[in-house]
This record gives structure tokens, sequence and C-alpha cells, in this order.
């Protein structure tokens, strides 16, 4: 009977020091206030802001679980999973986005269709949250991946922040086989359509039926992702010690 206790006792610890797992179900919020971090200052480089964050990767949203107010996110999670880890991750790892509030720079990712979005992530760790719960705020939570035409990672330029400066040679023309290129904006005014376009690079696709218009935009500008890793200037540690030579 000792034994058996003893042996439930070790695995009551073994799942409480796990890391969580995420799915698909909701997570309720604590009844206590959550402690939010200051947004940082606007960032001049990706080095900068590498050192800033406590987890770099590139990750893919799964899911999304938020509150809304008269139709506006007001608080939860977005799940994601890391498919390239830079810094603070392991490759295939299941994090969480937690947001709240209304203001402009909490990161809410935007609803998607088909396959979740790709995008250079810039975390950082939630105060007394689980240890796989981050913060992150615009621009720096979500800079969006695109598939080349060779199934290459691509960060999508412009970007949306004019801090971050990229050398302009890195930029390359490319046709992206990526659903996530296109822009419906069948539903925008010509005057918004023209300003995206021209602010974001885009090349405006009209096409028709017996009855409507439809106009999409398509991205046509990134940096293949090898090039952009150099800049995040990565400091790498050593994968053993002295004492274990």
């Amino acid at each position: 009977m000792k034994q058996l206790i003893a042996l439930l006792a070790i695995f009551s610890l073994n799942i409480a020091s796990a890391q969580i797992s995420f799915g698909s179900k909701k997570i309720q919020f604590s009844t206590k206030s959550i402690e939010q971090l200051e947004a940082p200052p606007e960032f001049k480089s990706f080095a900068e802001a590498t050192q800033w964050a406590d987890l770099v990767a590139i990750a893919q949203v799964r899911s999304m679980e938020y509150d809304q107010v008269r139709s506006l996110n007001s608080k939860g999670y977005a799940f994601l999973n890391i498919l390239i880890p830079y810094k603070g991750s392991e490759k295939d790892e299941p994090i969480a986005v937690l947001a709240t509030g209304f203001d402009d720079n909490v990161c809410y990712f935007p609803d998607g269709d088909n396959e979740g979005e790709r995008y250079l992530v810039f975390l950082k760790k939630a105060p007394d949250q689980e240890s796989n719960v981050y913060y992150g705020f615009k621009p720096y939570c979500q800079m969006q991946i695109l598939l080349s035409e060779m199934g290459q990672y691509m960060l999508r330029t412009p970007l949306d922040t004019s801090s971050i400066k990229i050398d302009e040679s890195l930029v390359v023309e490319e046709k992206f086989r990526d659903s996530h290129a296109m822009l419906d904006s069948t539903l925008w005014t010509n005057v918004s359509r023209e300003e995206y376009a021209s602010k974001f690079k885009c090349k405006i696709i009209q096409t028709e039926d017996d009855i409507n218009k439809f106009f999409h935009l398509r991205y046509t500008q990134g940096v293949p992702i090898y090039n952009i890793r150099p800049l995040l200037q990565l400091e790498y540690k050593a994968k053993i010690s002295s004492k274990q030579i």
C-alpha cells in the first residue's frame, strides 16, 4: 500500500512539472489581475529586438481563443507551434501568446483561412503564467513569413514598421505560392486599396463574373530568411562545459 501511495505521488509530481501542451479547448483566465508588461521602445534593428526578447522564432498559428467586446478582441490566447527556433524555444514546441486590452500594439493575431499563418516572432515571457506563455507587441510579434515559389521561408517586405531598416540589396521580387500572400480588398475603397498597394508594394488583381467585380492585393517582395538570420546577431552558448570534457 505504501509503495502504491509513493508511486502515485511521483506520478503527480511528473505531471505538475511537465511543460503544458495547448489544445483547442477554451482556457479560462485567472480571476486575479493579469500582470502586463510595458511595451518596448521602437527597435532600430533585428538585433535590438532579439536582445529584448525571451523567445525568437518562426512560428505558425494553430488556433485562437479570444473574448470580444462589441466585435473587438478584448483578451485571450493565440496558440502557436515553433517551426524554426532561434532563441528560447525548441522546434515543435507549443506556445501561447497572451493578449489583453485594446491598445494598437496588443498582439492579437488576425483570423486566417486555410493553413495557419507563419510569423517571425519576438516575444517576452508573461509574468505569473505557465513556462510557455508569452506576451507580444505589434509589429514585433507578427512579422509575416510567406512561402516563396520554391517553398522557402521569406520575410515579407516592406515590414509593418519603418523603424527597422532592411538593406534593399537583400529584397527580391517574388511570386509567392502562399495563400496568405493574397488579400481580398473587394470591399475596400479605391483610395484605400491604392494606398495599401503603394505602401506594401502589392499588385492589384481585378477579376469579375457576370455580376460583380473582385479585387485582391498580392504581395510581391520579400527577404529569404537565411539573409535575416545573421541580422538577429544571436548569441550562441556552448552545449558542453569544460567539466563535461
